[in-house]
């Protein structure tokens, strides 16, 4: 839902340990335990039937590590008015694949729970990138991490299932919009 500037996305998770994170790994905190997950498509002219990610497809990964909130910001294409790249690399044993940046924006996010293991992310809509209007179709998509605490064990996704990769570091970075659901945005 959006209200105002922010976007908020509900999970119902029935498990209120979900976001136990080692955060052993400071820009893959999708391989050390669980979290909240979130991809958009913030570019509303983007190609819907696009085969990777473009310029506005973005991931945010919320958690917690040693109790504190974190959440990070990936962006495979950065928009050219977004600043310096600053590129991070997944690699594997078989392939890599390269971000545009990622950034803690753990400061700008809110996460709310309660004890059944339900949980609200709330982000600024300006940390996205996204200028949400009536009438917009744009591609999405929202899962969890389920993990032990220091390591991820299963990847669940509204749209996309094919997640179950839990040991390819490149796989489960990867931003897959071809993967994704139709977000129809209405007033």
């Amino acid at each position: 839902m959006v209200a105002g500037d922010r976007l908020y996305a509900a999970y119902r998770t029935g498990d209120r340990d979900l976001l136990r994170n080692t955060g052993e790994t400071p820009n893959a905190l999708f391989k050390t335990g669980g979290a909240l997950d979130l991809m958009l498509g913030a570019n509303p002219e983007a190609n819907p039937k696009r085969q990777g990610a473009a310029t506005g497809d973005v991931r945010l990964l919320v958690t917690r590590v040693n109790g504190k909130p974190r959440a990070l910001l990936y962006r495979a294409v950065l928009p050219p008015d977004a600043g310096p790249k600053e590129t991070v690399a997944f690699r594997s044993p078989s392939r890599g694949i390269l971000f545009d940046r990622v950034d803690d924006v753990s400061e700008q996010v809110q996460i709310f729970s309660d004890e059944r293991g339900d949980y609200i992310v709330s982000v600024p809509l300006t940390t996205l990138g996204w200028h949400p209007r009536a009438g917009q179709r744009i591609r999405g998509d929202i899962g969890l991490l389920r993990g032990n605490g220091f390591q991820t064990l299963q990847r669940i996704y509204w749209s996309n299932k094919a997640t179950g990769i839990t040991a390819d570091v490149p796989s489960e970075a990867e931003l897959t919009p071809q993967l994704w659901g139709d977000w129809d945005i209405v007033e």
